[in-house]
């Protein structure tokens, strides 16, 4: 696995409140090769995997904060390109295999917040997000990973990232009660599923649906 990144901020006073922007580049390449040989009696089989996988991320942000009286806010955005692509061959059980999956998409990452504190003693917010997991690189491999003689697992070249937009409310008492609500919709949601094929039974992600999150969170030191 090859890691590189490369990262640069930069702030700076705008209209009575702090400006920042910045950009980041995000490469990784991975190489695994397996292989398998099972003998059952005086029978042998062999399978064997080659999966290769490029990603490139290109992200830029801009994000304002100022404070006003009584209140401050928060707002920034981030774009980002996703490259990637991924290439498997190799040799199952059910024969040769070869394929390949490549992804070009762009999206819009906003993020907002407000905080009251005209009263220090007790501090209200709310905030907002969206954001992305992508999926790991092994759920996109389609090769058939034997698990035992019935269950294998499967990778989903059509496996798309999940998105998760999030809202909160907050508050702060005497610097020390902290609460927190907080609204989560997930969508396109990853979800491991079992198909059968055959006599075996197939192990693999899909994106199901969608899924909302409701949390309440109480602390105090």
């Amino acid at each position: 696995i090859t890691i590189l990144s490369i990262k640069s901020d930069y702030e700076q006073n705008f209209k009575k409140g702090r400006l920042g922007y910045g950009a980041k580049v995000g490469y990784v390449n991975t190489d695994n090769n397996f292989n398998r040989t099972s003998l059952e009696g005086s029978k042998t089989t062999s399978e064997s995997n080659m999966f290769t996988f490029k990603e490139n991320i290109n992200a830029g942000y801009v994000n304002y904060n100022r404070a006003f009286k009584g209140f401050m806010i928060q707002a920034g955005v981030r774009v980002e390109n996703t490259v990637s692509k991924g290439h498997s061959t190799g040799i199952t059980t059910s024969g040769n295999f070869d394929s390949s999956v490549k992804r070009n998409y762009t999206d819009l990452f906003p993020s907002a917040a407000i905080t009251f504190n005209k009263n220090p003693l007790n501090q209200w917010g709310l905030t907002y997000s969206r954001r992305i997991d992508r999926p790991a690189y092994q759920d996109l491999n389609p090769f058939e990973f034997r698990l035992n003689d019935y269950t294998y697992m499967k990778g989903n070249t059509q496996l798309r990232p999940q998105y998760t937009n999030s809202f909160g409310i907050t508050n702060t008492y005497k610097y020390k009660l902290n609460t927190r609500l907080n609204y989560s919709h997930v969508k396109d949601i990853f979800a491991q599923l079992p198909d059968v094929s055959g006599s075996k039974s197939l192990l693999t992600k899909k994106n199901l649906a969608t899924q909302d999150i409701i949390s309440f969170n109480v602390s105090y030191p």
